[in-house]
């Protein structure tokens, strides 16, 4: 059963706008270290660092929270490496939410093109 829908397109103007102008302290609020590490291996780490954020965004709309307790987006991770099925790990304040709300299952979908980054999160 469907407990949860969410998605969000994210700008990477928005993103690369942020990322320069708080460089390093950015990373380190919003993604956890693989994230950080994966994005910056690309040769443009911008689309990937958006399409994460996106998927964080997404997951926060599933849940359906009327409050957003400051955001804990680094409790939010976009697991996977290659081309494919990526993985949402939840951890601290978001899993415990989650398991309240007895999620089972958190299914994700990212893509991004030159522009946007966009994602959807289902919970079962």
């Amino acid at each position: 059963m469907i407990l949860g829908i969410g998605i969000d397109a994210v700008e990477h103007k928005k993103i690369e706008k942020i990322y320069q102008q708080y460089g390093e302290k950015f990373l380190k609020r919003y993604f956890g270290n693989d994230e950080i590490q994966y994005s910056l291996s690309k040769k443009n780490p911008v689309p990937h660092l958006s399409a994460r954020f996106a998927a964080k965004e997404a997951l926060i709309k599933s849940l359906n929270l009327k409050k957003r307790m400051g955001l804990y987006y680094k409790n939010i991770e976009v697991s996977g490496k290659h081309f494919g099925k990526k993985e949402i790990i939840l951890s601290g304040i978001i899993k415990k939410i989650a398991e309240e709300k007895n999620i089972q299952k958190c299914h994700l979908s990212i893509s991004h093109t030159e522009n946007f980054s966009i994602a959807v999160v289902i919970l079962e």
